[in-house]
């Protein structure tokens, strides 16, 4: 632990003040600065409107990004997002909610802590995980690619 010791206070401050006060340099003239406020918006995220409607998304995702691609006749949309729940749980949810749906399961990876999958339907895939946030520190990073079947991986 970092203890401060009160004479060196005492010395140092001072000297701090006659430092600043001499670079003063005496001038008479008053001079003042105005600086402009700075206002920083935050744009809000959305889902593109062209997003297929019979496609879910998680349903507790904080959204952070969505992208959409287009290449040729196909368009794929890429979402990422983020929740303070645990990775595999959510990830279950969401595959029920696919499988609902009537989207198949193609391929799975089940982890400790994160749940990888794609599921397909007649007219289109989803790739998702679920997984870990490591900027946070805490909760989940979720990342959902969606797009036509004849694209899918």
């Amino acid at each position: 632990m970092l203890r401060r010791h009160p004479v060196a206070f005492v010395l140092v401050a001072p000297l701090v003040a006659a430092v600043g006060l001499t670079a003063c340099g005496g001038d008479d003239e008053s001079s003042s600065t105005t600086v402009a406020p700075v206002v920083a918006t935050i744009a809000r995220v959305e889902i593109p409107d062209s997003f297929p409607d019979d496609v879910p998304l998680p349903g507790a995702i904080e959204l952070e990004g969505a992208d959409e691609m287009s290449g040729g006749e196909s368009t794929i949309y890429d979402i990422t997002g983020w929740n303070s729940g645990e990775p595999v749980p959510l990830g279950e949810a969401y595959l029920a909610e696919l499988r609902e749906a009537g989207f198949e399961i193609t391929s799975r990876v089940d982890a400790t802590n994160s749940i990888l999958f794609t599921v397909e339907s007649d007219d289109w895939f989803v790739s998702a995980g679920f997984y870990p946030d490591a900027v946070r520190d805490t909760g989940t990073s979720i990342g959902v690619t969606v797009g036509p079947i004849a694209a899918a991986p």
